[in-house]
């Protein structure tokens, strides 16, 4: 893989804001999981090919500095 890097939106529900993205185009390349102890993710790719994730912040885990 050549070097990259990815995207992050801070949602407060993944699964509603995966399903939206999806109602509106959206590809859903990796659907809502859970991301160990800190919370849920997703992978989506919008109608233009661009690739993002959404992620969503369970407890006890904190939100990252300067949230």
């Amino acid at each position: 893989m050549e070097p990259n890097w990815s995207l992050y939106f801070l949602v407060e529900d993944v699964d509603v804001s995966a399903a939206k993205a999806q109602e509106l185009g959206g590809n859903i390349v990796v659907p809502p999981s859970k991301a160990g102890e800190i919370g849920k993710f997703s992978v989506i790719q919008d109608p233009q090919g661009a690739v993002f994730s959404i992620i969503e912040y369970g407890e006890p885990a904190s939100p990252p500095p300067g949230y």
